[in-house]
């Protein structure tokens, strides 16, 4: 017989008076979908390049398990970003978690256009930093972004990471691959601001 866990999985409240971030879950579907579709150009540059069935429900569906999978294996946490009036505007990843010796994992982030530049990045970074350190005992996060993506290297140095380093053509990005600013954040140093 196999121990069934229950979805959405433990995990600490996460929010603030602005953000609300928690696991997805199936009633998550349309509004996620119209989100992103709405978002499409705004995200594609910064995203692997989608496939054709990205917007479709079948496509969530599939995702949406192997984001429990992850989360259940210590692999992969998801978490969407709402407004405190429940909004979505987003997601959060924590992703590639390594035990052992190693104790990180590394971020990676979107928001609504419409939603940019007022301050809810800080929450969610805040939110996802204590999440990572505090509940899953990481030691490091780190995060990568587009040579050219300012506006996420502005929250992440907000947030106390630190450019370490640079990586040539990274990660696919948009169909191609492409070069990245390397960031980092020990726990020792996030617990000096937290």
């Amino acid at each position: 017989m196999t121990l069934q866990r229950a979805w959405p999985p433990e995990c600490p409240r996460l929010e603030t008076a602005r953000v609300i971030l928690r696991p997805p879950m199936d009633s998550d579907n349309e509004i996620w979908r119209n989100l992103r579709r709405r978002n499409k150009a705004h995200l594609q540059p910064f995203e692997p390049s989608w496939p054709e069935n990205a917007l479709l429900d079948s496509f969530f569906r599939r995702r949406l398990r192997y984001q429990q999978k992850e989360w259940m294996a210590d692999r992969n946490y998801s978490l969407l970003i709402f407004t405190a009036d429940h909004v979505l505007i987003g997601g959060m990843n924590v992703n590639n978690v390594s035990r052992g010796a190693a104790q990180f994992a590394s971020l990676g982030y979107w928001i609504d256009h419409a939603h940019q530049n007022q301050g809810y990045m800080k929450d969610v970074m805040d939110l996802t930093l204590s999440f990572c350190f505090s509940f899953l005992k990481l030691e490091r996060v780190n995060a990568a972004t587009l040579t050219h993506n300012i506006p996420s290297q502005r929250v992440l140095l907000r947030a106390g990471f630190v450019e370490e380093g640079f990586a040539k053509e990274y990660i696919q990005i948009n169909g191609a691959r492409q070069d990245h600013k390397l960031f980092g954040l020990n726990k020792s140093d996030w617990q000096k601001y937290a």
